[in-house]
């Protein structure tokens, strides 16, 4: 299955095919986030919000491993931010 993944900061150089860090993956069918991020190559701790489809998913690595993305899901990654 195809998501559309959207990385941003720091993360974008997880995705070297798509320098502006947004393009789509290839996942098993009925994958879940936390395989994504596997896949990716993301820690938990490096992703501290994600929206699937505009909706926050949940933290920590047991609730994002019980959520299942589908096909045609969008999924933005952010890593901790700072600034002033």
């Amino acid at each position: 299955m195809r998501v559309d993944v959207k990385l941003f900061a720091g993360l974008r150089e997880k995705l070297p095919q798509h320098p502006r860090g947004a393009g789509p993956v290839e996942l098993a069918p009925g994958a879940s986030l936390a395989a994504l991020l596997d896949q990716l190559g993301i820690e938990d701790r490096s992703a501290t919000m994600i929206l699937v489809n505009g909706v926050q998913a949940p933290r920590g690595r047991a609730r994002r491993a019980a959520l299942a993305l589908g096909e045609g899901d969008t999924v933005a990654i952010f890593p901790p931010l700072a600034g002033g």
